[in-house]
């Protein structure tokens, strides 16, 4: 088992949130993290609610993220970004916020215990082939201790991590037989 990390967003108070005219579902149709496709060049966005515009933001009253310049630059240092992110519209706001998208996706081994919190959250995978996934059927952020580190360390705003695990079916069925 490798640990790794889901990335969440604090929500701090007076956070900036977003929203735009697009129906909700095109937006949560487009704003996975494993999603191929950039959402449609006419889709822009206005200040929700909030006054603070730290590293981190949301989509009003949904929750998809968005992302600063600071974080995908820190983010560069470990993966290129080049076409794993692009910039949104946001009316108003001269900051530059980004789209993550275009990442590896693994399966859940066990969303419905992890999602009430019986179980940490355990990903399928042997290996980390890239430092920075997503995770299937979800929004989910997941990065590596060393990513985990460099964001801490390069004081990145409204941001927390949950400790998950990436192991095959097998390592997951054993530590699960474990807990009994």
């Amino acid at each position: 088992m490798i640990i790794v990390y889901n990335l969440h967003n604090a929500f701090k108070r007076s956070q900036l949130e977003i929203s735009s005219e697009a129906s909700y579902h095109l937006l949560t149709n487009y704003l996975l993290p494993y999603k191929k496709e950039k959402l449609p060049v006419n889709v822009t966005f206005e200040v929700a609610t909030g006054k603070k515009a730290y590293d981190i933001i949301r989509l009003f009253q949904s929750g998809e993220f968005f992302f600063s310049q600071k974080f995908i630059d820190v983010l560069s240092s470990f993966i290129d970004m080049s076409e794993k992110c692009y910039p949104i519209m946001i009316d108003g706001l001269e900051k530059q916020y980004y789209v993550i998208y275009n990442l590896e996706k693994l399966p859940y081994l066990n969303k419905e215990k992890a999602m009430f919190d019986e179980e940490p959250s355990f990903y399928c995978g042997k290996e980390i082939t890239a430092p920075l996934f997503g995770v299937d059927d979800t929004r989910c952020f997941v990065v590596t201790e060393e990513i985990k580190n460099a964001i801490m360390q390069n004081n990145i705003s409204n941001v927390y991590f949950e400790e998950s695990f990436l192991c095959t079916e097998k390592e997951y069925e054993v530590w699960h037989n474990s807990q009994k």
